[in-house]
């Protein structure tokens, strides 16, 4: 959901000026997974929704990652070696501080510190098949998956693997800390609050862990709906795949099937975008099987608009733009009519018809290989690999790293003197 840097929101990057309609709390809430999935569960990738308690959330906003020692905690079958289940930063490298901390009471592990959410979350994981892909309320913290012991993906075996990528994601930060930025200020609470005097119902965080599967990253989308019509697709990962210029029509026909059956009149709100992938069709002769639903963002700056810009989304006309929230919200296509929904969404001529943007083969965000995404959220490896090997390891690194600079310095005063 969040867009935090230049680099991965551009082109689609809202900037400053842009103008937005009224953003308000109910729309963020909304979007939050817990909020939707129940209605559109048929459509989503099979999940568990988990409400965490404030221990959890003061957990996750602590400095120092401590994990689980409880005898299981760690996965058997982990494609890189195992970390230790307990390490902390070092602050200070002088011997000051070893006393200071010797003060401090010891933090106890999350299987003693929360024991009862700590196994839902094992039971959870069991349920889901023994390998889920944890996000909150909005976010997945696809921005730390380079700590994953699984070989740079978000997949989790363990509760200890769920907590070590959320208590190194910035993205997790941004659900507890941002949701609320852009939201209409009120006279009574600041745009960040979890209290609201509007009506509106309180934030309650929330860990979801959906059953993890691998996808192609080509067949993932970003969908824009604007006064309850599609207006527009884009291809989310920004590479060039020659296979999808064939498959334009079936892509937007699987969109648009899902989105005029299960969230046009449904979803509150009449502007929003959702996430969506397509996987192959099942059937000899079916290009795509359906499009299943992902996430849903909010219409506003922090969602990534990608292949487009804001602006033109936002000065887009619709027509026949449905406005207001559609009676029966509740209700929803049985899986039963899903035969039907092809030759119906082809039939349907009074529809806006959504441009689907994808990577072309002359585009230069083609050829941006060099960087790696969410490469702006990483760390060294040096550092990784000090941080890993417990409080000593990182103090071994800060003395290695101080001596480093003070030789730098002294070189370039050096330097300058001689000159």
């Amino acid at each position: 959901m969040p867009t935090f840097t230049d680099a991965q929101s551009a082109p689609g990057a809202a900037s400053s000026t842009v103008q937005f309609p009224p953003i308000t709390r109910d729309h963020i809430l909304n979007c939050s997974y817990d909020s939707w999935f129940p209605k559109y569960r048929t459509s989503c990738i099979k999940s568990r929704i988990i409400p965490l308690s404030p221990e959890f959330i003061e957990y996750i906003r602590e400095d120092g990652i401590i994990l689980a020692d409880d005898d299981g905690a760690e996965p058997e079958d982990d494609e890189w070696e195992s970390a230790p289940s307990t390490f902390r930063p070092v602050e200070e490298v002088d011997s000051d501080s070893d006393s200071d901390e010797e003060d401090e009471p010891p933090r106890l592990p999350p299987n003693q510190r929360f024991p009862e959410l700590h196994q839902t979350i094992k039971d959870k994981i069991a349920e889901l098949g023994g390998a889920v892909a944890p996000k909150l309320n909005w976010t997945a913290p696809k921005d730390a998956a380079w700590i994953s012991p699984h070989q740079n993906t978000i997949k989790c075996t363990s509760p200890n693997d769920i907590y070590l990528l959320l208590k190194s994601s910035n993205f997790v930060t941004y659900d507890l800390e941002h949701a609320f930025d852009d939201c209409t200020s009120t006279t009574t609470t600041g745009n960040n609050s979890n209290i609201d005097s509007s009506g509106s119902p309180p934030f309650k965080p929330v860990l979801v862990l959906r059953s993890y599967f691998n996808p192609h990253t080509a067949m993932e989308f970003r969908c824009f709906v604007k006064h309850r019509n599609l207006i527009g697709i884009s291809q989310r990962d920004l590479n060039f795949y020659e296979f999808l210029k064939d498959l334009r029509a079936d892509i937007v026909a699987r969109v648009s099937q899902l989105f005029n059956f299960k969230l046009r009149y449904t979803f509150p709100d009449g502007n929003f975008t959702f996430d969506v992938y397509i996987p192959e069709g099942e059937e000899d002769g079916e290009a795509l099987s359906h499009a299943r639903l992902i996430d849903i963002n909010a219409w506003a700056p922090h969602t990534d608009s990608l292949l487009f810009d804001w602006p033109e989304l936002l000065d887009m006309e619709v027509r026949g733009p449905v406005l207001g929230v559609v009676g029966g919200a509740d209700e929803e296509v049985s899986s039963s009519d899903e035969d039907e929904e092809d030759e119906d969404v082809e039939n349907d001529e009074d529809d806006f018809v959504p441009e689907l943007r994808l990577v072309e083969k002359e585009d230069p965000s083609a050829y941006n290989f060099s960087s790696p995404q969410y490469s702006a959220h990483k760390l060294p490896k040096d550092v990784v690999d000090a941080s890993l090997a417990g409080e000593g390891g990182m103090r071994d690194f800060a003395r290695k790293w101080r001596e480093m600079t003070e030789y730098r310095e002294n070189v370039a005063n050096w330097e300058i003197g001689d000159k």
